[in-house]
């Protein structure tokens, strides 16, 4: 059933994502001078807006199909592999076409370099629970959850939906990935493109998931896979 959404809700909606924005740009600026600061200062500007829509949810667990029991109708090898292969293809794009990790090396004084070189040294805890696990599931739950959800209950879109508000998801999930590169990097145009080429088309996929299985758990799986083997690959890259 179409959910419907109000002129309330559809404020709402562009407020989340200027604070998406906002939140985006503020930590890039931060992490020149403090990557974990940076960090901090994102999770923090996402999360506070995002907790009082949960909040503003009867159930926020039915609601995004995070409910354990819905783990039984996912087919979990088939998710794994997904997330696998976009690690694989990914990674051999990034190293074979861009060379990404011989620019990361010689980037190390920068904010991404710097950024990749503190995770390439971060606990293997802090990697798996604090960046990879919160990180993926904040994402989900912004561009899956928030955003799809929201588009795809508005009754005057409803000939063109689920696809428009998979698309629009994936654009600003792409968008997210390419603005701190673009402005933060002297990288060459054609790898920047690629930060949002990437993310945009695995945004798709991941807002197909979503709308298949009504749940946000097949996204947040094959995302937190394919990041934790990306951030393993970088640990051993750059150390």
């Amino acid at each position: 059933m179409t959910r419907t959404v109000s002129k309330t809700n559809l404020a709402w909606l562009l407020t989340i994502l200027a604070i998406s924005c906002a939140g985006a740009g503020i930590g890039n600026w931060v992490r020149h001078t403090s990557i974990l600061g940076g960090i901090i200062l994102v999770l923090f500007l996402l999360s506070l807006p995002l907790g009082i829509e949960l909040l503003r949810k009867r159930d926020p667990i039915e609601y995004y199909g995070l409910e354990l029991s819905t783990l039984k109708r996912i087919n979990i090898g088939l998710v794994l592999s997904i997330g696998v292969g976009i690690f694989v293809i990914l990674s051999l794009v990034d190293g074979m076409v861009f060379h990404l990790w011989e620019v990361l090396k010689n980037a190390e004084g920068s904010g991404v370099g710097g950024t990749s070189l503190a995770l390439a040294k971060s606990n293997l805890f802090y990697l798996a629970v604090v960046v990879i696990f919160s990180g993926t599931l904040l994402e989900e739950l912004w561009f899956r959850g928030l955003i799809q959800y929201k588009l795809r209950g508005i009754k005057a879109l409803r000939k063109i939906n689920p696809h428009f508000a998979i698309l629009v998801q994936s654009t600003l999930f792409g968008l997210a990935h390419f603005l701190p590169v673009y402005f933060a990097t002297h990288w060459g145009l054609s790898l920047k493109i690629w930060f949002f080429v990437y993310p945009f088309l695995v945004g798709l996929l991941l807002g197909y998931l979503n709308e298949k299985y009504r749940s946000l758990w097949p996204g947040w799986i094959v995302h937190y896979t394919n990041n934790l083997l990306a951030v393993f690959l970088l640990r051993a890259i750059m150390r």
